[in-house]
């Protein structure tokens, strides 16, 4: 397993990618509020973390601690989706808490509807890894 984790200098804001070959799962956590910068690295990281798994592969994404994005940190989110997409993507199950906001949550599913897949969601990590399995 490989694990990408990173923190923008100057906010609280961070991410963690982790791809779980043994699995075929990609783990993607993201916290605070990402800059455009730092958002354009992590989906490029993300995506050469999926080049690592086999087709059909699942996505457990931990957004419920993500604040919205602005528009310019939202691109590169839309982009690695229509790539992971194109890289076979199979189940993908989004982790949310009452606190997400819906803004947040509504843009990952419909971006992910515009790339051609949809996604699920649950409350807790296990509850995501059962919806990933089922």
């Amino acid at each position: 397993m490989s694990t990408i984790s990173e923190s923008d200098r100057d906010t609280d804001a961070s991410y963690e990618i982790r791809a779980d070959r043994t699995e075929n799962t990609l783990y993607l956590d993201f916290a605070g509020s990402l800059t455009a910068e730092t958002m354009r690295t992590a989906a490029d990281e993300t995506v050469e973390a999926a080049e690592r798994l086999d087709d059909g592969f699942g996505i457990i994404n931990d957004i419920s601690e993500f604040t919205p994005p602005s528009p310019e940190a939202a691109k590169p989110i839309q982009e690695a989706q229509a790539t992971l997409k194109e890289l076979g993507v199979g189940d993908v199950v989004r982790v949310v808490a009452d606190e997400t906001s819906a803004v947040t949550e509504n843009a990952f599913q419909r971006r992910s509807r515009e790339a051609g897949y949809g996604g699920k969601t649950a409350t807790t990590m296990s509850e995501a890894e059962r919806k990933l399995e089922s």
